[in-house]
């Protein structure tokens, strides 16, 4: 019985959540003798105390005005502070795979010098190589959900609703 109450300590299986031990009065998670509500985080340029700098009334406000450069100033900031919203950018940045290939096409019929198309060939592979595309275009991507952009067009279909 003494080894199923250490197993258990200070969690209650019954109600799924920890127990008193790890709260305080205020339900504030204890750390020892402080409160893990006190920790003041530092990311950079912002420093934050109890809370994040933009309120969830001033992003919906942004979003329902459509201020794009506040938009992108709360983008930037929440991917500084927020671990869940940089995994998710940087996931979706990510997600196409951005490859290259090279087809070579032969549009003379004359005997040709297989060394020289060899050697052309692998200058182009080479060249592609040092470009690192799949790099910059996911930083490309990435720069795009955090700032925003689209390009498109609409297509003006008339009187339909």
């Amino acid at each position: 019985m003494d080894q199923l109450l250490i197993h258990n300590r200070g969690f209650d299986m019954l109600r799924g959540a920890p127990t008193e031990t790890l709260y305080d009065k205020q339900g504030r998670i204890k750390v020892g003798m402080k409160v893990l509500d006190d920790a003041v985080l530092t990311f950079g340029n912002y420093s934050r105390r109890r809370g994040f700098r933009y309120t969830k009334e001033e992003v919906l406000d942004a979003l329902m005005s459509r201020n794009v450069p506040k938009l992108r100033d709360i983008s930037n900031y929440f991917y500084l502070v927020s671990g869940i919203y940089q995994r998710a950018c940087d996931y979706f940045a990510n997600l196409y795979r951005y490859d290259w290939y090279v087809v070579p096409e032969i549009y003379d019929d004359r005997e040709l010098n297989e060394e020289k198309i060899i050697k052309a060939f692998v200058k182009s592979l080479n060249y592609l190589d040092n470009t690192h595309i799949k790099k910059i275009c996911g930083d490309i991507t990435l720069k795009v959900i955090l700032n925003g952009a689209y390009y498109g067009y609409f297509i003006d279909n008339g009187t339909s609703g």
